[in-house]
């Protein structure tokens, strides 16, 4: 791009620090006094809905990919709920490469690999390298390479819960079919 230096991109008051001329942005000062009354809306509620859908997508995957004895999922995080976000899950699957069930699922279920702060280069390398976040967390390894972080939202319905554990659990069953034994 074109280095502009210190010229300024408006020309006229000072609003916003001499950063900006004109009046104040009227448009995100209302848009955030409607967030708030949203929020204060939804206050009580909300959080409950988060956590009844992130937990029952928890409980799908559990139930069909945990095996006889549950060690084919880990929870990663705090045991505590009162310490989780109730919308974020962040689970590792024994036999899944997160980042090629990312690559296969792209147009139908938006998720992350690892924590938020993966490595960039988790992607292209099959999924063979963690977060220091996940290695932090002493996650361990067959189960950080098939860490997802999925979040619900406050629209979100049990109909998008069941439809997105069915394609992670398809996605981790194929993988696993393909694994050597």
């Amino acid at each position: 791009g074109t280095d502009l230096g210190d010229a300024k991109p408006f020309y006229g008051g000072g609003q916003e620090s001499g950063r900006r001329a004109g009046t104040e942005n009227v448009l995100h000062i209302v848009g955030l006094g409607k967030a708030c009354e949203i929020v204060e809306r939804e206050m009580d509620t909300c959080p409950k809905h988060l956590k009844a859908m992130r937990d029952d997508l928890q409980k799908r995957l559990v139930d069909a990919l945990g095996g006889a004895d549950g060690s084919g999922v880990r929870v990663n995080g705090p045991r505590d709920d009162d310490k989780r976000l109730p919308n974020t899950l962040n689970i590792g699957i024994k036999g899944l490469l997160a980042s090629i069930t990312l690559m296969e699922l792209s147009e139908l279920l938006a998720a992350s690999a690892g924590a938020a702060c993966h490595t960039p280069d988790a992607a292209t390398s099959g999924g063979a390298t963690v977060s220091s976040v996940l290695e932090a967390m002493n996650v361990p390894m067959e189960y950080a390479v098939g860490t997802l972080r999925l979040s619900v939202g406050r629209h979100t319905v049990e109909r998008d819960v069941e439809r997105g554990a069915a394609l992670l659990i398809d996605a981790a069953k194929r993988q696993n079919a393909g694994a050597p034994r």
